[in-house]
């Protein structure tokens, strides 16, 4: 896991005339996202997004006039099977809107595994063989069709008898499936993530301060991840089912006798420029607010949760501000709600935009492809 550029990289950069970053490519259970960056004028910019929602396939749901316009949902097993060509190949020249062929893609939902482990001191190739070993076991999974990367943490406890690795696994098989369906729509795909360390290149995007540890947190459909980085590293990161946006949806659904796709306008819609504390939105009933209500308590009881372990395990990166990142930064005054209960500066993730996008775009929906798109300048 690379660390913020150095300047030695920029020059690199600069010698082989490299603009645009590959195409970052978050493929979801609900959503694929998209998105390049470039590095101009000594800055970043969004050059490029996409996004592309899957086709409804999930037969168990009853179908009713108020579902016809429900989201579109695919299993892991689909997306591995055919799922994922499908909804790409439904996209004409998509990759026409980008620059180049190369991508770097993440799964989200725990596709990719991401996970920390404390192994003794050794050479890389013994710590790499010793981690093999162990997530093999813990998923069944047979030791020839795990592919695997690991690295040395950052010591965060210098009582420690011994070093954190961060590691990344996939099976092989279902690596190839991805490549595969992704070379089909014109990508030709260089690396495959875990969404961790994807949210670690996009903080590192918007923090230039090395010193400085945040506490970023990606509000997908499924689950949330809360990530702490430093320098450009994932160093401890945990998943939230119940932070998910889906039963946040299904409970406004079910109040409002709506689908999930209406109750997710609802909730995007509501005006950005009032709290959500002690006031209807847009004429809303209270009951919004109590569902919204909820929710952000939430939030803010987990982010309490892993700041407090955080501080405790990690004594040397203890978080100082939060980054929001995913399709959850819709949620109208997220940040400023979020500040208030836990007591951290909170911001969304941004970066500048080029002249051919509109600011009026959810940016930080792209956090992670982007971070993704910027793997290119660690591979100059």
């Amino acid at each position: 896991m690379a660390t913020i550029f150095s300047t030695l990289d920029r020059i690199s950069q600069q010698l082989f005339n490299r603009t645009y970053g590959w195409t970052g490519v978050e493929i979801g259970c609900h959503t694929i996202n998209l998105a390049q960056v470039r590095w101009t004028n000594e800055r970043w910019q969004l050059a490029a997004v996409w996004s592309v929602e899957h086709p409804k396939t999930n037969s168990n749901e009853p179908s009713s006039s108020s579902d016809e316009d429900a989201f579109g949902w695919l299993t892991a097993d689909e997306i591995f099977e055919n799922g994922l060509a499908s909804t790409l190949q439904s996209l004409e020249n998509l990759n026409s809107l980008f620059h180049g062929r190369y991508c770097a893609a993440t799964l989200t939902d725990g596709m990719i595994d991401y996970r920390e482990l404390d192994l003794p001191l050794g050479e890389l190739s013994e710590s790499k063989a010793m981690a093999r070993s162990e997530i093999a076991l813990e998923t069944e999974c047979d030791l020839e069709d795990l592919l695997l990367d690991c690295w040395e943490l950052p010591q965060c406890n210098p009582r420690a008898t011994t070093t954190c690795f961060g590691a990344v696994s996939i099976k092989k098989s279902a690596a190839l499936t991805i490549a595969r369906d992704l070379l089909r729509a014109g990508f030709e795909c260089q690396t495959l993530d875990a969404v961790p360390c994807g949210m670690a290149r996009a903080t590192s995007m918007v923090v230039d301060d090395e010193t400085i540890s945040t506490l970023a947190i990606d509000l997908g459909y499924h689950q949330a991840t809360i990530t702490l980085v430093k320098a450009g590293q994932p160093l401890f990161s945990r998943a939230v089912r119940s932070l998910g946006l889906i039963p946040l949806l299904e409970r406004i659904s079910d109040s409002f006798e709506i689908s999930k796709s209406d109750a997710q306008t609802l909730l995007f819609q509501a005006n950005s420029d009032r709290t959500v504390k002690g006031e209807t939105m847009d004429g809303f009933t209270s009951q919004l607010q109590r569902e919204l209500g909820t929710y952000l308590q939430a939030i803010s009881n987990e982010v309490n949760r892993t700041v407090q372990y955080t501080s405790r395990s990690h004594r040397s990166a203890t978080p100082s501000q939060l980054l929001l990142m995913g399709t959850g930064v819709q949620i109208p005054c997220l940040d400023q709600a979020l500040a208030e209960r836990v007591g951290l500066e909170c911001k969304t993730w941004a970066i500048e935009l080029s002249e051919n996008l509109f600011g009026n775009q959810p940016i930080a929906t792209y956090a992670i492809a982007a971070g993704l798109s910027a793997l290119a300048w660690e591979n100059v």
